[in-house]
């Protein structure tokens, strides 16, 4: 069974998305970039030549499935989650491929399981919020 390698990295400019985007490569993955701000998504691409650029809203279902396109996987960075999460879901499951996110938004994760859960299992697919979050504790 062939694996695909893309990943779509929505947010993939923001301060997570840049740090995912680099892990991603250094794993000998392929990141698709993705996002609503084109400016900001060439500025990456001057920083990682030869990657896809694909312009996607969470208000334009048929940009985010296009953002998708023949990717294994999409990595949401694009908070609040609240806003985000659930039209970038359902254009993955539209697109038959994982999701996960970073979200550190209970409300948001709660909202996924719930809504979610049976989708998951139908359609053979991950959902994963919050499959990872970083916080750094300063101590003065």
């Amino acid at each position: 069974m062939a694996t695909n390698l893309k990943v779509t990295v929505f947010g993939a400019y923001g301060h997570t998305g840049k740090f995912i985007v680099h892990e991603l490569l250094k794993r000998g993955l392929t990141p698709i970039l993705s996002g609503r701000d084109p400016a900001k998504l060439k500025e990456l691409n001057c920083a990682h030549p030869g990657l896809e650029v694909r312009v996607a809203t969470v208000e334009s279902p048929a940009s985010l499935r296009a953002a998708m396109a023949d990717s294994g996987a999409i990595i949401n960075c694009a908070g609040p989650f609240l806003d985000t999460a659930v039209p970038v879901i359902e254009a993955a499951i539209c697109s038959g491929i994982h999701y996960l996110d970073v979200a550190a938004e209970q409300a948001a994760v709660v909202k996924i399981f719930e809504r979610f859960g049976h989708d998951a299992t139908l359609h053979k697919l991950v959902i994963a919020p919050a499959m990872a979050f970083t916080a750094v504790l300063a101590i003065y």
